[in-house]
């Protein structure tokens, strides 16, 4: 995010609590997230007063950008890179983790979900990039709920078809 976009996010902000916007917030603001992209930035401030009267901060809108970029993954499949860089582990790993990113911005959803399925399991790269991001977070109680039903069902039928199984000694 460039200063000026800094600047149309506190825009953004200062249309829902009326906050005066500064040269210092500018600055403050780009520091802690400058590095995220604006309209990932914009859509977490919407979304935080959709849902919260409490003022936002940047890590408000870091945790929510955050969270966006999680899902992304979560809902995509990341194309292999190409053959041609399996020799070649660094290039490999550096196309591997410029496609996760590029998912994660938001950026190439059709080249990802267009890529061919393939039976073999992903490269470890892959799963530690995707790993660093964490479990998408529910869009919403309702789906949290359900998500949490469903793991205590699944630990109460393997603690009941544990107890059935019969004691080797």
């Amino acid at each position: 995010m460039t200063l000026e976009e800094t600047i149309d996010l506190l825009t953004v902000c200062a249309a829902f609590d009326r906050r005066t916007v500064g040269e210092a917030d500018v600055t403050a603001w780009h520091a802690v997230a400058g590095d995220l992209e604006f309209a990932d930035c914009r859509a977490a401030v919407i979304a935080h007063y959709r849902e919260s009267r409490d003022w936002i901060m940047p890590a408000d809108v870091r945790t929510r950008v955050k969270a966006m970029r999680r899902d992304r993954l979560e809902r995509s499949i990341t194309a292999a890179p190409d053959p041609e860089l399996a020799d070649q582990p660094g290039r490999y790993k550096a196309a591997l983790a410029a496609a996760i990113r590029r998912i994660a911005d938001g950026r190439s959803l059709h080249l990802a979900i267009a890529a061919p399925v393939r039976d073999d399991p992903p490269p470890q790269e892959f799963t530690e990039a995707r790993a660093a991001f964490g479990p998408a977070l529910p869009r919403s109680k309702q789906e949290l709920a359900l998500r949490q039903a469903a793991e205590a069902r699944a630990e109460r039928e393997e603690r009941d078809r544990r107890s059935r199984e019969p004691e080797v000694s």
